[in-house]
């Protein structure tokens, strides 16, 4: 259960990555277009700002819908891992300054 639950963490945290590295790629390429048609100073960071904006909501529309069932899925998996692993009387070990204790 355990295993499932770290790679769908895995998925998320892979496809964020992905999308950070998107946004970052087209930063840089904005930032060079921008340069070569001579705007510079507060007029580039104010155009790059809009630009950044409408990647995230790009980005959300696009891989949105595959966030949020890689999400519902880890959650449920949590959920049925919380719920089984409290049926079954499986203890959590915890590290006290005594020692390690089952709660």
């Amino acid at each position: 259960m355990q295993s499932i639950l770290d790679t769908l963490w895995g998925l998320i945290l892979g496809l964020l990555g992905v999308v950070v590295a998107g946004v970052a790629i087209i930063e840089v390429m904005a930032r060079s277009v921008l340069s070569g048609l001579g705007i510079q100073g507060t007029a580039q960071t104010v155009l790059l700002f809009l630009l950044l904006g409408g990647l995230i909501v790009a980005s959300f529309r696009i891989f949105g819908r595959l966030f949020a069932v890689l999400l519902a899925a880890a959650f449920c998996v949590y959920f049925l891992h919380v719920v089984f692993g409290f049926l079954s009387g499986a203890f959590i070990p915890v590290q006290t300054p005594a020692g390690t204790t089952d709660i």
